[in-house]
């Protein structure tokens, strides 16, 4: 199929949470219920209308293998559905959905995206992911790998630590103002 022959791909809802920094109380199901709710009353459509479904999750930083199939209970997959799940970010589920829509495999597509930690400490639990050998035994959380990385940065040049404050106080901004 030429490019120019490829159907044409547009996002026509978008839905999302709040941003909690626990969850501990909700499962999976119950934090996307709402949003994908929320996603089909705007489209109209029901979930027998939707050709793909597609999420993205750290099953990693869940703790539990395949945890995602838990998730699949808050899209309704029964009647059977068309459906994938990428083990990572909601980025890479709405690019494998849209490349279904482009190919024509599919005519629409739910994507959604979710993360909910370990029980666990979420910095001890990250920690385990760094190389077995020589990282790891260490033991650097997230905060301490950050400043490492910022800490090279500064001394290649590329940057200084008023501009990475700058950028700090951008997002820390930013992520105010985000639901």
């Amino acid at each position: 199929m030429a490019p120019h022959d490829q159907p044409q791909v547009a996002v026509v809802a978008f839905g999302q949470s709040d941003h909690l920094r626990t969850t501990d109380e909700l499962s999976e199901v119950e934090m996307l219920m709402p949003v994908l709710h929320e996603v089909l009353a705007a489209t109209g459509l029901k979930t027998s209308d939707i050709g793909f479904t597609c999420s993205g999750s750290s099953d990693y930083l869940a703790g539990r293998a395949f945890s995602f199939t838990m998730a699949l209970d808050g899209v309704g997959a029964w009647p059977p559905i068309s459906e994938s799940h990428v083990e990572t970010d909601g980025a890479w589920a709405l690019y494998e959905a849209w490349v279904k829509l482009r190919t024509g495999e599919a005519d629409t597509a739910l994507v959604y995206s979710y993360g909910k930690s370990s029980p666990g400490s979420v910095r001890d639990v990250l920690t385990r992911q760094l190389d077995p050998y020589y990282v790891a035994p260490l033991w650097p959380d997230s905060v301490a790998l950050a400043a490492l990385q910022a800490q090279a940065l500064i001394d290649a040049g590329e940057t200084d630590e008023p501009a990475l404050a700058a950028v700090a106080s951008r997002s820390r901004t930013a992520a105010a103002t985000n639901p």
